[in-house]
């Protein structure tokens, strides 16, 4: 039996994960909606046996819905979690949780009253990659983890692929490369190593525009373990890069644009399988089919998803607002 899922917010993110449900065995798409005609067109266009329906009310109420999915820009995101929670039906929602930290913590409360089902749509959330990462962290394969480092490098900001998320994306207040690229990294170092904690951090902003970071140096930890984070945008001639390296005392692994692993031992970084012919949104898709059902699955929470939020807003905020 396939599980019927709702979507609210059909931008970049939204329709990626429409067609992601499509090509699924497990799900079938019965109701999305987006404020922007322009973009409901697009989707009619792309899948045009989609249902698309005339407002996020009609997508809540859609005939033997199983789910809702949430991929509105983030200041409507409590307004429609709580509605989802108010109906009992499992969640499933992108970051940040809101455009408030306060906000996402009496949101994440609230929802965890009702008792149910809820998942955050990490990239690193499930995975061959994600496993192996823990296997090779729980068993000692790069013996003991000394550091980490995270960098990234951009042409422009947004990305190409973001464009239709421009009016937020770019909002000091409500966007960035922070809280759209870092938290991903943030959550999965939670997940296989531990809470992390900001020491310091340097923020830098456009001068005179109310505009996202343009650079950021951070530092934090995870225990003992020091993590040194660095990226901005830099030309437009410069390529897209983008990894998380864990450096041990025996080996290093390194996660990078190619969405696969590299591991070096004193040589030059080599490709390291993960192990598996199972694809990372396959495997995501698999729990989140766990999820709605009921049964054990290893997706993040509502309540993962404002850990994130919380170290996020912390380095920001420690980095100044410009």
């Amino acid at each position: 039996m396939k599980h019927r899922v709702g979507i609210i917010g059909l931008g970049m993110i939204g329709e990626r994960m429409l067609a992601e449900f499509m090509g699924h065995p497990s799900f079938e798409v019965a109701a999305c909606w987006d404020l922007s005609e322009k973009v409901c067109a697009g989707v009619r266009a792309a899948h045009p046996a989609v249902p698309i329906v005339d407002g996020p009310e009609a997508v809540l109420n859609a005939d033997g819905i199983d789910m809702i999915y949430i991929a509105t820009p983030p200041i409507t995101h409590v307004e429609y979690g709580l509605k989802v929670a108010e109906l009992g039906l499992p969640l499933l929602m992108e970051k940040p949780l809101s455009t408030r930290l306060e906000d996402s913590r009496k949101f994440v409360d609230a929802v965890e009253k009702t008792g149910i089902r809820t998942a955050m749509n990490f990239g690193y959330a499930a995975g061959p990659i994600v496993d192996k990462v823990q296997e090779m962290i729980d068993s000692s394969g790069i013996g003991e983890i000394r550091s980490m480092e995270v960098r990234y490098q951009y042409p422009s900001w947004p990305l190409p692929n973001q464009l239709s998320a421009s009016p937020w994306i770019t909002n000091r207040r409500t966007g960035g490369m922070v809280r759209e690229m870092f938290s991903h990294i943030v959550y999965l170092v939670h997940r296989v190593l531990g809470k992390l904690e900001v020491v310091s951090a340097t923020v830098s902003y456009p001068p005179g525009e109310d505009t996202a970071e343009d650079f950021v140096l951070a530092h934090l930890r995870c225990g003992d373990i020091p993590l040194w984070f660095m990226g901005g945008v830099s030309s437009p001639h410069t390529p897209r890069t983008s990894d998380w390296t864990i450096n041990g005392s025996a080996g290093a692994l390194r996660l990078g644009e190619s969405a696969g692993i590299l591991s070096a031992s004193g040589g030059a970084w080599e490709d390291f399988p993960a192990g598996s012919d199972k694809s990372a949104v396959e495997a995501r898709l698999d729990e989140l089919a766990a999820m709605i059902e009921g049964r054990p699955h290893r997706l993040p929470s509502l309540r993962d998803g404002l850990e994130v939020q919380e170290v996020i807003e912390e380095l920001l905020e420690t980095g100044g607002t410009g």
